[in-house]
């Protein structure tokens, strides 16, 4: 089975290739023809219609689509609180070479979204998963580090049977970036996965519905 954490996932792919792609494709990218894909899990916050209503529009076509290709989506509504936003302009990350020991910015108030609930509800149902015998192997799609427990809890809890716990993420090539652990298997998604699985949807604007029904038939999706 593979668990998506959507926002991870979506935040990593926009920094290093500035795309999107289907769940349900990725995930057959990540179980490949040797194993047997029995279920795929999307977790993602949505906006408040009340709040925003053109966001929450767009993600619900989004999730509506990602559910029609067999997906199993779980939602959690966004939580909004003001803070500042840094407008960065041409500084460079603070990762790299050049970046300046200090730099001035401009800073703007903004009303910021965040997502709660989302890592607390793929944890449990991938250990609850393994534990269940739904599957053998867990998929993670996640840089979160705080989803390294789930391999330590099916370790702790399946120890002799022949269960798994793996990673798959997109990584951000920067120099202090934190190494992932405990887990059985690593993925990483690089472009050769991205392009198998890309999402050339624009979903600020009502799908065609003949151009969703070529994609769901074009990928063997029931739709």
């Amino acid at each position: 089975m593979v668990f998506i954490d959507g926002q991870n996932l979506f935040k990593g792919l926009q920094k290093r290739f500035r795309a999107r792609v289907h769940p349900a494709l990725l995930a057959k990218e990540l179980t490949g023809a040797d194993r047997e894909l029995v279920g795929t899990f999307y977790y993602s916050g949505i906006h408040d219609a009340d709040v925003d209503q053109r966001m929450y529009n767009l993600v619900r076509r989004r999730h509506d689509l990602i559910h029609r290709t067999g997906v199993t989506v779980t939602e959690r509504t966004l939580r909004y609180h003001w803070e500042w936003r840094v407008d960065r302009g041409d500084v460079p990350p603070p990762w790299h070479d050049d970046a300046p020991p200090k730099t001035k910015a401009t800073v703007t108030k903004h009303r910021a979204s965040r997502e709660k609930g989302i890592d607390v509800a793929l944890a449990l149902d991938a250990v609850s998963s393994i534990l269940t015998d739904a599957c053998e192997i867990a998929i993670i799609v996640s840089r979160d580090r705080d989803l390294m427990e789930i391999a330590d809890e099916v370790k702790q809890r399946c120890e002799g049977r022949p269960v798994g716990v793996e990673v798959a993420y997109v990584s951000e090539h920067r120099g202090d970036e934190q190494p992932l652990t405990g887990y059985d298997a690593f993925w990483e998604i690089d472009e050769k996965m991205v392009e198998a699985a890309r999402d050339h949807f624009d979903y600020g604007q009502k799908l065609k519905r003949n151009e969703v029904d070529d994609f769901l038939n074009d990928n063997g999706f029931a739709g």
